[in-house]
């Protein structure tokens, strides 16, 4: 699929938001700042107008704005090419990360005009500007430090709904942790790992561009696995997909044997068996098919 249909804005409608964003905060120095005669707003916006305000500049005027002197400019764009990994993804930096964060997310830059008309930086709007910044926030937090992801951030980053997101997660099987009450959180989350898997399978995810590394791979394998609360043959077939397994050609497995176990079924408890999928999976033999080996006789038995 095309990487630009998944991509939900142009360029173009966050410039535009950025450039009201600019003039919101020009009208706010001019009504609450300094009584200077216009210096302080001339000098923010580059150029003299008579009333920082969309409805009463004219077209040239608010087009003649030079918005890339502007430092909000640059955090949009690095955040824009990071979030839908386009050229240039590669300059988003932990300081974009901070200022994104701490500042253009928290109320830090204009929310509203001096006339209390809302900006794209407005949470209480869903716009795109403020999209494109939650989204570089969600990807860079869930790459760089394994964090786990909200509800809201995984439908950014998957390109769908949130209804859709926790319908989706259900019907696959995952598990949203509770909100921390001592952290005074708000949000369920879905564990890095388990984000990795699930957002691999959404036809609108736009994957990293240098991709995943092997070992985050080898750790969401392990932590599967590892995960007692998630049924064997559930754990096997996500393992699987984060291994890169595609059927079982050339493992020694025999595929009506496996494609019963992913499925639940009550295929023979063979050890031998277990230990070419452990080994095809680089997970511990002895644990993996010690689990297989009591899965498969509970159910016999069952």
């Amino acid at each position: 699929m095309n990487q630009a249909m998944n991509i939900p804005n142009d360029w173009s409608e966050i410039e535009v938001q950025v450039r009201d964003a600019i003039i919101a905060m020009a009208s706010i120095l001019q009504t609450f700042g300094p009584q200077d005669d216009g210096a302080t707003v001339a000098a923010f916006l580059g150029q003299p107008v008579e009333i920082a305000e969309q409805s009463y500049m004219s077209a040239e005027e608010i087009k003649s704005i030079d918005i890339t002197r502007h430092a909000l400019h640059g955090h949009a764009r690095a955040a824009w090419c990071y979030a839908y990994q386009l050229d240039g993804w590669e300059d988003f930096t932990p300081e974009h990360g901070h200022e994104i964060s701490c500042g253009l997310l928290s109320g830090g830059y204009a929310l509203t005009d001096s006339e209390g008309e809302p900006t794209g930086l407005d949470f209480r709007n869903d716009s795109p500007l403020r999209r494109v910044f939650e989204t570089a926030f969600a990807r860079w937090y869930w790459t760089e430090y394994d964090s786990d992801l909200t509800v809201r951030q995984l439908s950014l980053l998957s390109n769908m709904a949130e209804t859709t997101v926790r319908s989706s997660l259900s019907k696959e099987g995952f598990k949203l942790a509770s909100p921390n009450i001592v952290d005074n959180g708000s949000s369920y989350t879905l564990s890095a790992n388990d984000a990795l898997q699930w957002l691999s399978r959404r036809r609108g995810f736009i994957p990293n561009a240098a991709g995943p590394s092997p070992d985050r791979h080898h750790i969401a394998i392990r932590e599967t696995l590892a995960d007692l609360s998630i049924p064997f043959p559930i754990a096997v077939k996500r393992s699987a997909e984060l291994a890169g397994l595609s059927g079982t050609n050339g493992s020694g497995i025999d595929p009506e044997w496996y494609a019963g176990l992913i499925d639940g079924r009550a295929v023979a408890p063979d050890v031998k068996l277990l230990v070419a999928l452990a080994g095809a999976l680089d997970v511990p033999r002895a644990d993996f098919a010690a689990r297989g080996v009591q899965h498969l006789l509970e159910i016999d038995m069952g």
